[in-house]
């Protein structure tokens, strides 16, 4: 129960960052000048430990001083005494003669960590998992803390990575990601059009199918079924629950949809929460289940009507995935057709070998594609403008 700091020279405004941590540790506080840095600990004592004087950071071995911030499970593994704190091993197995091989040692910690180190070179680097870490540049000197109002206005150091705060080189710290995909499949054209090229750069590739009770659910589910079939790849049907989220989205009523090119430039059909909903449950399964790669179908053409279509939308949720998956795991959710229009999806799809044809679109829950509602209008313009046959029966 720590705030960690440090930076170059112990000027004025690192006085004022120093005062500002003691906030957060009030029990002891530990400073060390060295080299022309200084680095600092404020300590807050749990309340089932004891204070003792040599439990106190900075800790110094071999030329190099550190300071952390989080929890080490394996420390006795790794040469600590009984009795002695967690921190006191990083400086022990710290190698310090490059970031490289910095970021390396710490792949024998177990265990939380944000931590700053003085190197015995005079270079102050600084790592992380997933406990935050800030750092800043002012007036050419530099500064860290383990909380962003210490600093002001900041920059973090990302999750999962290490920093020479004064090169400002950086580092990503590897993370298990097994090469399994998970495709969130609807059974429709964009998704189905993504499986082939998941096939060519991925071990395993599973199909998950979400049902969240729309009126096309079975026509859906018999296009998966079809698809995996054909594919001999397996296929997962996941129930959710949406039955006090449906408000007022036609895709749910019994009316047929029939609005066509309306429901291409707005979202009339729109799902509450949908794609944040599948994508969060997607990577839970993802985690529990060996898959280090989920892939959706967004894409350019929806985003204009759709919100979570929208390719920023996916790239900020891969930003916060640091935080949903446990230590050192790693899940990216991939979007191969998110630049791409209707008309280069179906490309798309058959340049990849997928079986686009066994793709259902229709909102409507009927023999063949209704031919009326939105998505069955992009499907038929999407053949027609890439100059694709289309083995698709339309009822008009």
């Amino acid at each position: 129960m720590c705030s960690i700091l440090g930076g170059t020279k112990f000027n004025k405004k690192a006085l004022e960052i120093y005062n500002n941590a003691k906030s957060r540790g009030k029990d002891f506080s530990g400073l060390i000048e060295y080299k022309g840095n200084w680095i600092c600990n404020h300590r807050a004592t749990p309340t089932n430990e004891i204070q003792y004087a040599e439990s106190n950071q900075p800790f110094s071995y071999n030329g190099n001083i550190i300071v952390h911030n989080g929890t080490i499970s394996n420390d006795k593994e790794l040469g600590n005494k009984d009795g002695e704190i967690d921190s006191k091993i990083i400086a022990k197995i710290v190698e310090t003669e490059s970031l490289e091989k910095f970021r390396d040692s710490l792949l024998k910690l177990k265990g939380s960590y944000a931590i700053g180190c003085i190197t015995s070179k005079g270079e102050i680097f600084l790592a992380c998992n997933y406990k935050p870490l800030f750092y800043k540049k002012h007036k050419g000197e530099y500064y860290f803390s383990s909380l962003k109002e210490h600093l002001g206005k900041c920059k973090r150091v990302k999750p999962y990575s290490c920093i020479n705060l004064k090169t400002n080189e950086k580092l990503e710290i590897k993370r298990y990601q097994p090469n399994n995909a998970l495709i969130v499949c609807s059974g429709g054209l964009d998704s189905t059009s993504l499986i082939g090229y998941a096939l060519k750069n991925h071990n395993k590739v599973t199909l998950l199918h979400f049902d969240y009770g729309c009126k096309a659910t079975t026509k859906e589910i018999e296009a998966i079924k079809k698809i995996a079939e054909k594919l001999k790849i397996p296929y997962i049907i996941q129930k959710l629950n949406y039955n006090s989220m449906q408000g007022e989205s036609p895709l749910f009523k019994e009316e047929k949809i029939t609005n066509g090119i309306d429901g291409v430039e707005y979202a009339i059909e729109w799902v509450y929460a949908r794609n944040l909903i599948m994508l969060s449950n997607a990577v839970g399964y993802a985690e529990a289940n060996d898959y280090g790669y989920v892939y959706l179908g967004n894409n350019l053409e929806e985003s204009g009507a759709y919100p979570d279509n929208e390719e920023q939308f996916i790239l900020d949720f891969n930003k916060v995935l640091w935080g949903a998956v446990n230590n050192g795991y790693k899940v990216e959710i991939k979007m191969p057709l998110g630049n791409l229009m209707k008309k280069e999806i179906v490309q798309f799809g058959i340049d990849n070998n997928s079986p686009i044809e066994l793709s259902w679109s229709c909102y409507n829950n009927e023999k063949h594609h209704c031919g009326e509602c939105a998505p069955c209008y992009m499907r038929k313009k999407a053949f027609e403008r890439s100059s694709n046959i289309d083995k698709t029966k339309y009822l008009k």
